[in-house]
């Protein structure tokens, strides 16, 4: 059976980054369709998530409940990466800042996501 979810971005290789329908406010994994990512992607998908945790934060009431959920996202996704892969592509793409980080994230999410 296929895992419901909703599309919220793409990584530079072009893999999806989704969000599970079905999640609780700590989401347990990732979609099934991350087993196939290399550290790139879920790089990408990390710095998505870190995107969309800080649009959701700057909202005057954000939805603590989606807080939750992309940054449990992003939290699966770095846990992938160890520190030093994580420090050397942030070197190699130029984000030195975590707003870099964010900005690159929402490069690669979804129009629908972006303010």
């Amino acid at each position: 059976m296929t895992e419901a979810t909703q599309h919220v971005g793409v990584t530079r290789s072009g893999r999806a980054v989704q969000l599970p329908f079905a999640l609780d406010e700590q989401p347990a994994k990732l979609p099934a369709a991350c087993s196939r990512y290399a550290p790139v992607d879920h790089f990408d998908a990390y710095a998505v998530f870190e995107y969309l945790l800080s649009r959701e934060l700057s909202r005057n009431l954000g939805d603590a409940r989606m807080v939750r959920i992309y940054q449990g996202m992003s939290t699966r996704h770095k846990a992938e990466l160890d520190d030093d892969w994580r420090t050397a592509e942030r070197s190699a793409l130029g984000l030195s800042t975590i707003f870099d980080v964010l900005e690159h994230g929402k490069a690669l999410t979804d129009r629908l996501f972006q303010d």
